[in-house]
């Protein structure tokens, strides 16, 4: 029988963090749920963890790291149920989580396909995300993040999710899916979610905010092993990789000042290969603007009018 949940988890070189995630899971009633772990070729007892932790976990190993948004698609593409749960290696769910959610799942209305649980940034009694905001310049934040613990105790829509914890529908991610994957594999880490979530937008599904579950994180605990610029280089590649795959043309054009600015900033710190990677990045997300267009069934202008502010706004 397949079951109600799967649970992926993308790991590398994090044996520590990643049991603590997993003995916090196993906690938790599991039954109807499989787990996969997809290990992106990790040197540390990663494996042997998990194969202690979660006997019957489904792991797909891998030979090198192909980063957080190939890893994804190859757990979703290893999986069964109706409904994906995405987590961080370095996430660790509150008690009643697996319940709430499973729940949660069984009752959603039929267009909404992605749920975001409540993240907490672990150690600090302040809130990590309550989904994704996506501003008019095609800069992406966590909504709520450093906020009062207090803050957005009630359920409502959100524009979409982050995949550090969220809940994809199957059926959505098929639909929704671009000749390379559910998650763009060019984006390796930083804003797919934002990819995904603005996309299947545009195809007409819906988000929505789960204040009751509730998982902890410990926010960039594997970015923070890839060297000083990495988190900032990868979000300016990958901010313009979604607009030019999902915004308006108007939006894409007000974003342009933004956008010079990063490319400026790429070319002092990266020089001839930043500026290599960034053509790259511009000409991928042109190559997958028709697909995107093909699956619309929202004008991109209608959904930014709606969701996408100024940063004071």
């Amino acid at each position: 029988m397949a079951p109600a949940l799967s649970i992926v988890i993308v790991n590398w070189n994090a044996a520590d963090e990643l049991r603590r995630c997993l003995t916090a899971l196993r906690r938790e009633p599991h039954d109807e749920v499989e787990l996969i772990v997809v290990d992106n070729g990790s040197t540390d007892d990663s494996l042997h963890v998990t194969r202690k932790a979660w006997p019957d976990a489904v792991v797909v190993a891998l030979p090198e790291n192909v980063g957080f948004a190939d890893g994804c698609n190859r757990g979703i593409a290893a999986s069964r149920a109706p409904w994906v749960l995405t987590l961080n290696n370095d996430t660790e769910v509150r008690p009643g989580f697996l319940r709430i959610v499973k729940e949660a799942v069984a009752s959603a209305p039929d267009d909404v396909g992605m749920i975001q649980p409540r993240i907490l940034l672990r150690g600090r009694g302040r809130l990590n995300s309550t989904g994704v905001l996506v501003h008019k310049d095609g800069s992406a934040h966590d909504r709520d993040f450093d906020a009062p613990l207090d803050a957005r105790r009630e359920p409502g829509e959100v524009l979409c999710i982050t995949a550090g914890a969220g809940l994809y529908r199957r059926r959505m991610l098929e639909e929704t899916r671009l000749r390379d994957g559910y998650f763009d594999p060019s984006f390796f880490m930083y804003f797919e979610d934002v990819d995904v979530g603005w996309r299947c937008r545009l195809a007409g599904w819906n988000a929505s905010y789960m204040p009751d579950a509730s998982v902890e994180h410990a926010f960039q605990a594997s970015s923070r092993r890839k060297g000083k610029h990495f988190v900032t280089t990868q979000c300016m590649l990958n901010r313009v990789r979604t607009l030019g795959k999902n915004a308006s043309v108007r939006m894409i054009l007000r974003s342009l000042p933004r956008t010079a600015s990063e490319l400026l900033w790429l070319l002092q710190h990266g020089g001839g290969t930043a500026l290599a990677r960034w053509l790259r990045a511009v000409g991928g997300a042109l190559r997958q603007r028709g697909w995107v267009t093909e699956l619309a069934r929202v004008d991109r202008r209608t959904l930014e009018l709606r969701w996408m502010r100024s940063k004071a706004g």
